[in-house]
């Protein structure tokens, strides 16, 4: 068990997390390097990249809660500093960090729906034709409405930092979540149970 504590957990994510697909969080591609079997790492960076940053240290933080020896990116770089490649290069290679954690938004997806007002009911006035005769003439109808949902999309990736080599990426899409907290709890769910995400191994 101290072994597995060591891993990168990304097939082995804080326990108590339900093994099943959330409603409103689906992953919607992935991408493995075929070449990799397995993932391990001993220290990991939690990375949030957004403009906002109150998105990015929630992200951030709450990776590094689900991820088995996981610190936060604003833990490790200065945020004045994080958008400078070689500064973060020196700051992971200083803090001997191997394996890195991403996610991005990409975009917010909107998707209307149109939501009837009347709805068929084949019993009742419909059983016989002039009870639905008597019925039918004096309804009024219903247009119904016109329901947008939007969906926020979010890019994944997890890399190995000793040859910046990309081990897995997938993308996911959340329905308007009601915190960037949960949709990042959801996210990491769907990860866990992707069939093509590598296995964490112990480290001896």
């Amino acid at each position: 068990m101290r072994g597995i504590s060591r891993s990168l957990a990304i097939a082995a994510f804080l326990p108590g997390l339900v093994a099943c697909s959330t409603a409103s969080t689906v992953l919607t591609m992935q991408w493995k390097d075929p070449s990799v079997t397995e993932l391990r790492a001993t220290k990991v960076v939690t990375v949030g990249v957004n403009p906002d940053a109150r998105w990015r240290e929630i992200v951030e933080d709450e990776l590094s809660i689900l991820v088995r020896n996981a610190v936060p990116a604003s833990s490790v770089i200065p945020d004045e500093e994080v958008r400078d490649v070689e500064k973060a290069k020196r700051f992971f290679k200083a803090g001997g960090y191997d394996g890195v954690i991403v996610m991005r938004l990409v975009g917010v997806d909107e998707e209307t729906t149109e939501v009837s007002g009347t709805a068929a009911a084949w019993g009742g006035y419909y059983g016989t034709m002039w009870g639905y005769w008597g019925y039918a003439w004096p309804a009024v109808y219903d247009p119904g409405y016109l329901r947008t949902d939007r969906y926020q999309v979010i890019e994944v990736l997890i890399y190995r930092v000793e040859d910046e080599k990309l081990l897995w990426g997938g993308r996911t899409r959340s329905l308007e979540p009601s915190s960037v907290r949960s949709m990042t709890t959801e996210i990491v769910q769907e990860v866990r149970e992707a069939p093509a995400v590598p296995q964490a191994r112990p480290t001896p």
